[in-house]
């Protein structure tokens, strides 16, 4: 049985073939080459380099099973060693663990890489910390907005009794835990720190908007120990997939939604949707059109948002209005304050964003109203959101209801959706609904979710 060496060379994210067949070398370009989607045209891209003869370090697992299958014996040398001063943390013993979240530690230390896939509200954050107070090593902690840079440093002193570096929001500042924006480390340059980081953990690693950066950064950081934390792990884009799991490797745990509600650890969701009588009919050939049309000034549309929040705002619910565009956001705001309700509207301009949401949160105000609440910012005391921004991403989808499904005492976490009557926009629709049935299986309301009636379209009539 002929014999593959594939080496880890120390402080790289690379493994260099040695000693193969000349003709593997092409069956591995074959195997690492996927079609990059340019829009009206695809292109070949492969995550092997043939001059270099190496690919990255997360799909080691991929090309060792696929060596195998092809009748060679593998031997890996993995030249890297582990650096950095022991960080003595301390856990909060109010944190207690889980049997699933044990069993997501235990693969993790196991594997040394890959992602772990933990539905939003199973405590991914705590996860991820409790790896790295096993490892117990300087550690990188890479996210891409200000809200969870600040909610990870929150996070990591209040848990390991540390207090963490912060690189970002016009800070650079290392310690032996650092939290990062991924923006931050790579217009300043990732080569600037200045820490021994022996392991690397990316938040939201599902992101297809940021997977050219996430790529890029994940190449240049060389740590042994290289984890990513989603709740979302699938992508529509081709080639996505593989370009993530070359920087962390693939997932290698997996908690399903459906469980955790049967386990009382998540809220049992209860699905409604919105419909409306249009009046007017779009002939908006262009999406942007369409959307300002027959979304964010759709009054009809918007009275019957209003009105179902008012409904859940008088049953005692804390209520999340998820929009795209801040215009929407501001018409839906004066609305409710037109009916009597305390509404307000959150957005990355709001100067005094975090005073917002600590009065949603003791209560001072019913209804959020935001274009920002879609992946991981942490606002338990929502208990019901209102898809009123159309679209179909079905990562966003799960992303932004996730927000309610924190266990409430004796109340379900209600998730709105508005079904449109255009032809795009109910498609729209039926996406994300197929998206929720994915994600809360026996919990998806088949009721009201699975056979939503599709209206005639007033479009082009008259």
């Amino acid at each position: 049985m002929p014999m593959v060496v594939l080496r880890i060379p120390d402080g790289s994210a690379l493994v260099h073939i040695e000693k193969a067949d000349p003709q593997l070398y092409f069956k591995i370009y074959e195997l690492l080459t996927y079609k990059k989607d340019f829009g009206r045209w695809e292109k070949p891209e492969s995550l092997y380099d043939p001059y270099e003869k190496t690919f990255p370090i997360g799909v080691l697992p991929r090309v060792k099973k696929f060596l195998n299958t092809q009748g060679y014996r593998v031997r890996i040398k993995d030249e890297r060693k582990l650096m950095g001063i022991k960080l003595n943390s301390s856990w909060n013993e109010r944190y207690v663990m889980r049997k699933y979240q044990k069993k997501a530690v235990k693969t993790a230390l196991r594997n040394k890489m890959g992602v772990l896939a933990l539905p939003v509200g199973s405590g991914k954050t705590i996860v991820g910390l409790r790896i790295i107070h096993e490892v117990d090593y300087p550690s990188l902690i890479v996210v891409h907005t200000k809200e969870l840079l600040y909610q990870w440093a929150e996070k990591v002193n209040e848990t390991l009794g540390i207090e963490p570096g912060i690189v970002g929001d016009n800070k650079w500042e290392e310690r032996g835990i650092t939290v990062a924006m991924i923006q931050t480390l790579l217009s300043r340059g990732a080569d600037k720190l200045q820490n021994n980081y022996a392991l690397l953990m990316f938040d939201e690693c599902h992101r297809t908007s940021a997977a050219e950066k996430f790529y890029q950064l994940g190449l240049l950081l060389p740590q042994i120990y290289r984890f990513g934390l989603s709740a979302t792990p699938w992508r529509r884009v081709k080639g996505e997939e593989i370009k993530i799991e070359a920087v962390v490797g693939p997932i290698i745990f997996e908690v399903r939604a459906e469980d955790l509600i049967n386990e009382k650890f998540l809220a049992k969701p209860k699905f409604e949707i919105i419909t409306y009588e249009s009046t007017m009919p779009s002939f908006s050939e262009r999406y942007k059109e369409l959307y300002e049309e027959m979304i964010m000034n759709n009054d009809e549309r918007n009275r019957a948002i209003v009105k179902k929040a008012v409904e859940l705002a008088k049953k005692g619910h804390r209520i999340l209005i998820d929009v795209k565009r801040i215009e929407h956001g501001k018409i839906l705001k004066d609305m409710l304050a037109k009916e009597g309700v305390k509404a307000e509207f959150l957005s990355s301009e709001s100067p005094n964003r975090w005073e917002i949401l600590e009065d949603f949160k003791e209560g001072k105000i019913p209804v959020l109203i935001s274009t920002l609440l879609k992946e991981g910012v942490d606002i338990p005391e929502i208990s019901a959101i209102i898809l009123a921004g159309g679209g179909k991403s079905d990562i966003m989808t799960i992303q932004t209801i996730g927000r309610a499904l924190r266990p409430k005492a004796g109340m379900k976490a209600v998730i709105v959706d508005v079904q449109d009557d255009d032809p795009l926009l109910f498609t729209h629709f039926i996406e994300r609904q197929k998206a929720l049935k994915q994600y809360y299986g026996r919990y998806y309301d088949k009721e009201t979710g699975s056979k939503p009636k599709k209206k005639v379209s007033k479009k082009g009539s008259s």
